[in-house]
């Protein structure tokens, strides 16, 4: 049942929640609970029959640096995750966290809450789509690692058993020197017109080594095309007019095609966005 008869459970380890969970696969879990009130415009909003609150449970909060990559437990909140990191936190993924307002927000909100979001991607998934980020989900008596990339299938639904609790999220240091991460709208209230952008790139000795870039729209998927992302691959800087205008003309010609994905106000940001991003590139 919904509304004010939830039952709600408030385990203080995670084997206890892992119990829990096994016991009540229904149940949804709670940490601030931004996610589940954003997407609501009721004055009065409907919670769901059972409730995991995770508030409690210090080894989802947790945070570790090793040399190759940043280890985060998907209850920490996004402001910890901004001050325990700040100094190797990457910097897209910085930018994109900073621009979850207001702080209040951001003190409630936790990494794994933005990532579960059921029917929506919100604005840090485009930036650790491209991170290859890698998630540890655990149930009671066993556990397993995934790619983020593979966390979602083709329809854009979640690859959570009933069971499965996502536990801790892993960000590798790349050799990106050169991060972006933009948006506009909001996800909630706005979905046809919210949209974020993010660009990780590998530049040596003004060569384009690696080049990556994601569209979000709000919807149930992260647009991104390899096939255009490799057209920048290997290009020498700074770009010359003819090479930034057939990229160009060749990613508009791209983006017709993705009526499905984006609305026509978000394919003309996006438009805007990847012209602003030769223009970087060039002299």
């Amino acid at each position: 049942m919904q509304g004010i008869y939830s039952h709600i459970f408030s385990p203080s380890t995670l084997n206890e929640l892992l119990t829990i969970k096994n016991q009540n696969p229904d149940a949804v879990i709670w940490s601030g609970g931004t996610g589940l009130m954003g997407k609501q415009k009721r004055k009065i909003p409907v919670l769901p029959g059972n409730i995991i609150q995770i508030s409690k449970i210090m080894e989802l909060k947790k945070i570790r640096r090793t040399e190759r990559y940043l280890e985060i437990g998907a209850g920490a909140s996004i402001n910890k995750i901004l001050n325990v990191g700040q100094h190797v936190l990457p910097n897209a993924l910085a930018q994109a966290m900073k621009l979850i307002k207001p702080s209040t927000i951001r003190n409630m909100a936790t990494l794994g809450g933005h990532l579960c979001m059921p029917d929506i991607r919100l604005n840090l998934f485009s930036v650790m789509i491209l991170m290859d980020v890698s998630l540890e989900l655990k149930k009671a008596g066993g556990s397993r690692w995934i790619q983020l990339n593979r966390f979602f299938n083709k329809n854009g639904e979640i690859q959570l058993k009933n069971t499965e609790i996502l536990t801790r999220i892993r960000i590798p240091f790349g050799n990106w020197n050169w991060e972006l991460f933009k948006s506009d709208g909001n996800p909630f209230s706005d979905a046809g017109h919210a949209i974020s952008f993010c660009v990780l790139a590998e530049i040596q000795k003004g060569i384009i080594n690696n080049y990556r870039m994601a569209i979000g729209n709000a919807g149930k998927h992260t647009v991104r095309n390899i096939e255009m992302e490799s057209l920048l691959i290997g290009k020498k800087l700074p770009l010359s007019v003819k090479e930034s205008t057939s990229v160009m003309e060749k990613y508009k010609e791209w983006l017709k095609s993705q009526t499905m994905e984006l609305s026509p106000f978000q394919r003309d940001r996006t438009i805007r966005f990847f012209y602003w991003i030769l223009k970087e590139l060039l002299p």
